[in-house]
Protein backbone atom coordinates (compact mmCIF):
# COMPACT_ATOMS: atom_id res chain seq x y z
CA UNK A 1 0.00 0.00 0.00
CA UNK A 2 1.29 3.50 -0.61
CA UNK A 3 1.23 6.36 1.88
CA UNK A 4 -1.98 7.70 3.34
CA UNK A 5 -3.84 8.80 6.49
CA UNK A 6 -7.11 7.46 7.80
CA UNK A 7 -9.66 9.85 9.47
CA UNK A 8 -13.43 9.18 10.76
CA UNK A 9 -15.59 10.77 13.36
CA UNK A 10 -15.39 13.91 12.42
CA UNK A 11 -18.82 14.81 13.91
CA UNK A 12 -19.05 18.55 12.43
CA UNK A 13 -15.98 20.04 14.32
CA UNK A 14 -13.78 22.06 12.09
CA UNK A 15 -10.78 23.09 14.38
CA UNK A 16 -10.32 19.44 15.31
CA UNK A 17 -10.42 18.93 11.26
CA UNK A 18 -8.55 21.77 10.86
CA UNK A 19 -5.75 20.61 12.86
CA UNK A 20 -5.66 17.41 11.85
CA UNK A 21 -5.65 18.11 8.39
CA UNK A 22 -2.68 20.91 8.91
CA UNK A 23 -0.80 18.04 10.57
CA UNK A 24 -0.93 15.52 7.92
CA UNK A 25 0.46 18.03 5.63
CA UNK A 26 2.96 18.39 7.95
CA UNK A 27 3.91 14.63 7.68
CA UNK A 28 3.64 14.84 4.04
CA UNK A 29 0.59 12.76 3.74
CA UNK A 30 -0.63 13.62 0.21
CA UNK A 31 -4.02 11.08 0.55
CA UNK A 32 -6.80 11.10 3.18
CA UNK A 33 -9.46 8.50 3.30
CA UNK A 34 -12.41 9.21 5.69
CA UNK A 35 -14.00 6.34 6.95
CA UNK A 36 -17.52 8.36 7.71
CA UNK A 37 -19.79 10.49 10.51
CA UNK A 38 -18.70 13.56 8.71
CA UNK A 39 -21.68 15.60 10.48
CA UNK A 40 -23.49 15.52 13.82
CA UNK A 41 -23.03 16.20 17.30
CA UNK A 42 -20.64 19.17 16.19
CA UNK A 43 -21.27 23.14 15.36
CA UNK A 44 -20.22 23.73 11.86
CA UNK A 45 -21.57 20.88 9.46
CA UNK A 46 -21.49 22.48 6.14
CA UNK A 47 -17.74 23.83 6.47
CA UNK A 48 -16.86 20.01 7.44
CA UNK A 49 -18.31 18.14 4.54
CA UNK A 50 -16.86 20.96 2.43
CA UNK A 51 -13.54 20.30 4.37
CA UNK A 52 -13.57 17.20 3.34
CA UNK A 53 -14.55 17.28 0.09
CA UNK A 54 -11.98 19.48 -0.44
CA UNK A 55 -9.09 17.12 1.41
CA UNK A 56 -10.15 13.66 1.08
CA UNK A 57 -9.77 11.08 -1.51
CA UNK A 58 -12.52 9.26 -0.34
CA UNK A 59 -15.17 8.88 1.86
CA UNK A 60 -17.25 6.40 3.15
CA UNK A 61 -20.81 6.48 5.15
CA UNK A 62 -21.33 6.69 8.80
CA UNK A 63 -24.34 5.82 10.55
CA UNK A 64 -24.60 9.61 11.55
CA UNK A 65 -24.81 10.24 7.22
CA UNK A 66 -26.88 8.07 6.69
CA UNK A 67 -29.23 9.52 9.48
CA UNK A 68 -29.06 12.64 7.89
CA UNK A 69 -30.67 11.00 4.85
CA UNK A 70 -32.72 8.14 6.76
CA UNK A 71 -33.68 9.45 9.80
CA UNK A 72 -32.59 8.59 13.20
CA UNK A 73 -34.74 6.46 14.38
CA UNK A 74 -32.47 4.75 16.19
CA UNK A 75 -30.33 6.98 17.89
CA UNK A 76 -30.37 8.56 21.66
CA UNK A 77 -32.30 11.87 22.07
CA UNK A 78 -29.09 13.88 22.09
CA UNK A 79 -27.79 12.60 18.53
CA UNK A 80 -31.36 12.33 17.62
CA UNK A 81 -31.47 16.28 18.26
CA UNK A 82 -28.48 17.03 16.48
CA UNK A 83 -29.08 15.16 13.30
CA UNK A 84 -32.92 16.72 12.69
CA UNK A 85 -31.13 20.01 13.46
CA UNK A 86 -28.05 18.87 10.39
CA UNK A 87 -31.24 17.97 8.14
CA UNK A 88 -33.00 21.53 8.34
CA UNK A 89 -30.10 22.64 7.99
CA UNK A 90 -28.33 20.85 4.94
CA UNK A 91 -31.09 19.55 3.17
CA UNK A 92 -31.87 21.52 -0.27
CA UNK A 93 -34.85 23.41 -0.77
CA UNK A 94 -36.08 24.69 -4.11
CA UNK A 95 -34.47 28.04 -3.66
CA UNK A 96 -30.58 26.19 -2.88
CA UNK A 97 -27.85 27.25 -3.98
CA UNK A 98 -25.52 25.58 -5.69
CA UNK A 99 -23.13 24.74 -2.44
CA UNK A 100 -25.99 23.29 -0.61
CA UNK A 101 -27.11 20.79 -3.17
CA UNK A 102 -23.77 20.00 -3.56
CA UNK A 103 -23.30 19.24 -0.10
CA UNK A 104 -26.37 17.21 -0.44
CA UNK A 105 -25.45 15.35 -2.88
CA UNK A 106 -22.07 14.35 -1.76
CA UNK A 107 -23.22 12.92 1.24
CA UNK A 108 -26.17 10.89 -0.32
CA UNK A 109 -24.06 9.36 -2.84
CA UNK A 110 -21.35 7.75 -0.43
CA UNK A 111 -20.18 4.23 -0.61
CA UNK A 112 -20.31 1.91 2.33
CA UNK A 113 -17.32 0.26 2.30
CA UNK A 114 -13.99 0.21 0.13
CA UNK A 115 -11.05 -2.41 -0.76
CA UNK A 116 -7.40 -1.79 -1.45
CA UNK A 117 -6.11 -5.22 -1.80
CA UNK A 118 -6.32 -6.87 1.58
CA UNK A 119 -6.90 -3.99 2.99
CA UNK A 120 -10.64 -3.56 3.64
CA UNK A 121 -12.48 0.34 5.09
CA UNK A 122 -15.36 0.30 6.55
CA UNK A 123 -17.46 2.51 9.21
CA UNK A 124 -18.34 0.39 11.45
CA UNK A 125 -17.91 -3.16 10.85
CA UNK A 126 -16.94 -6.00 8.05
CA UNK A 127 -20.96 -7.66 8.91
CA UNK A 128 -22.51 -4.19 8.67
CA UNK A 129 -20.24 -1.72 7.54
CA UNK A 130 -22.75 1.74 8.35
CA UNK A 131 -23.95 0.32 11.91
CA UNK A 132 -22.12 -2.47 14.02
CA UNK A 133 -20.40 -1.39 16.63
CA UNK A 134 -17.11 -3.90 18.02
CA UNK A 135 -16.79 -2.70 21.02
CA UNK A 136 -13.25 -3.69 23.33
CA UNK A 137 -15.54 -5.69 25.47
CA UNK A 138 -16.49 -7.62 23.01
CA UNK A 139 -13.27 -9.99 23.10
CA UNK A 140 -14.63 -10.69 26.51
CA UNK A 141 -18.32 -11.00 26.72
CA UNK A 142 -18.96 -11.77 23.38
CA UNK A 143 -16.42 -13.97 21.96
CA UNK A 144 -17.74 -15.65 19.15
CA UNK A 145 -19.22 -12.05 17.53
CA UNK A 146 -15.05 -11.39 17.04
CA UNK A 147 -14.80 -14.29 15.66
CA UNK A 148 -17.57 -14.20 12.99
CA UNK A 149 -16.29 -10.78 12.13
CA UNK A 150 -12.76 -11.81 11.24
CA UNK A 151 -14.49 -14.32 8.87
CA UNK A 152 -15.82 -11.75 6.93
CA UNK A 153 -12.31 -10.17 5.87
CA UNK A 154 -8.73 -10.90 4.89
CA UNK A 155 -5.77 -9.15 6.07
CA UNK A 156 -6.52 -5.68 7.53
CA UNK A 157 -9.43 -3.84 8.65
CA UNK A 158 -10.24 -0.01 9.33
CA UNK A 159 -13.37 0.87 11.14
CA UNK A 160 -13.77 4.09 13.25
CA UNK A 161 -17.44 4.42 14.48
CA UNK A 162 -16.69 3.80 18.66
CA UNK A 163 -15.11 6.66 18.76
CA UNK A 164 -12.11 4.39 20.40
CA UNK A 165 -8.52 3.53 18.91
CA UNK A 166 -6.89 0.35 19.25
CA UNK A 167 -6.07 -2.94 17.66
CA UNK A 168 -8.09 -6.16 18.02
CA UNK A 169 -6.14 -9.22 16.54
CA UNK A 170 -7.64 -12.95 15.58
CA UNK A 171 -6.47 -14.20 18.99
CA UNK A 172 -9.46 -12.53 20.89
CA UNK A 173 -7.22 -8.88 21.80
CA UNK A 174 -7.77 -5.43 22.41
CA UNK A 175 -4.38 -3.17 22.68
CA UNK A 176 -5.33 0.65 23.06
CA UNK A 177 -3.35 2.80 21.25
CA UNK A 178 -1.69 3.71 24.97
CA UNK A 179 -0.35 -0.16 24.97
CA UNK A 180 0.85 -0.09 21.43
CA UNK A 181 2.76 3.33 21.99
CA UNK A 182 0.59 4.40 19.08
CA UNK A 183 2.14 2.57 16.18
CA UNK A 184 0.96 -1.07 14.93
CA UNK A 185 3.16 -3.20 12.36
CA UNK A 186 0.86 -5.84 10.59
CA UNK A 187 2.96 -8.69 9.55
CA UNK A 188 -0.01 -10.73 7.46
CA UNK A 189 -2.15 -12.01 10.07
CA UNK A 190 -5.97 -11.01 10.13
CA UNK A 191 -6.45 -7.42 12.38
CA UNK A 192 -9.22 -4.48 13.09
CA UNK A 193 -7.55 -1.35 13.22
CA UNK A 194 -9.62 1.38 14.90
CA UNK A 195 -8.49 4.57 13.86
CA UNK A 196 -10.42 6.55 16.35
CA UNK A 197 -12.10 9.52 16.28
CA UNK A 198 -11.14 13.50 14.82
CA UNK A 199 -13.97 15.46 16.23
CA UNK A 200 -15.33 13.50 19.68
CA UNK A 201 -12.42 11.18 20.74
CA UNK A 202 -13.70 8.92 23.27
CA UNK A 203 -10.65 7.02 24.92
CA UNK A 204 -10.47 9.93 27.67
CA UNK A 205 -7.37 11.70 25.75
CA UNK A 206 -9.28 15.12 24.16
CA UNK A 207 -7.16 14.85 21.28
CA UNK A 208 -8.17 14.18 17.88
CA UNK A 209 -7.35 10.77 16.37
CA UNK A 210 -6.28 9.30 13.21
CA UNK A 211 -4.14 7.29 11.49
CA UNK A 212 -1.19 7.18 8.76
CA UNK A 213 -0.49 3.44 7.20
CA UNK A 214 2.72 2.82 5.41
CA UNK A 215 3.65 -0.49 4.07
CA UNK A 216 1.54 -1.76 6.54
CA UNK A 217 3.07 -0.06 9.37
CA UNK A 218 0.05 2.07 11.09
CA UNK A 219 0.71 5.52 13.06
CA UNK A 220 -1.29 6.93 15.38
CA UNK A 221 -1.63 10.24 15.97
CA UNK A 222 -3.14 12.63 18.29
CA UNK A 223 -3.38 16.33 17.71
CA UNK A 224 -4.27 19.28 20.01
CA UNK A 225 -6.98 21.70 18.86
CA UNK A 226 -8.74 24.56 20.32
CA UNK A 227 -11.57 22.43 22.53
CA UNK A 228 -12.78 25.90 24.04
CA UNK A 229 -13.93 27.84 20.86
CA UNK A 230 -16.02 24.45 19.28
CA UNK A 231 -17.27 24.25 22.77
CA UNK A 232 -18.56 27.84 22.75
CA UNK A 233 -20.35 27.35 19.34
CA UNK A 234 -22.16 24.67 20.56
CA UNK A 235 -22.98 26.08 23.98
CA UNK A 236 -24.28 29.32 21.58
CA UNK A 237 -26.07 27.19 19.61
CA UNK A 238 -30.21 26.63 21.05
CA UNK A 239 -30.50 23.27 18.55
CA UNK A 240 -27.19 21.54 20.29
CA UNK A 241 -27.15 20.18 23.74
CA UNK A 242 -24.73 21.16 26.13
CA UNK A 243 -23.53 17.71 26.82
CA UNK A 244 -21.95 17.48 22.93
CA UNK A 245 -19.41 20.51 24.50
CA UNK A 246 -18.72 19.53 27.80
CA UNK A 247 -17.31 16.24 26.87
CA UNK A 248 -14.83 17.30 24.42
CA UNK A 249 -12.37 18.48 27.13
CA UNK A 250 -12.73 14.85 28.88
CA UNK A 251 -12.46 12.68 25.75
CA UNK A 252 -15.47 10.68 26.80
Amino acid sequence: MTRFAIISDLHSNTEALGAVLTRLAKEGVERIVCLGDVVGYGPDPERCIDMVMENCALTLCGNHDEALMKGATDFNPVARQVIEYNRRTLKPTLLSGAARRSRWRFLEALPISHREGETLMVHGSPRDPVHEYIMKTDVIFIPDKIRDIFEHFTGMCFVGHTHFPGVFTEDLQFRDVTQLDYAYEWTGEKAIINVGSVGQPRDGDPRACCVIVEDGSVRFLRTDYDIGTVQRKIYDNPNIPDLCAARLEIGK
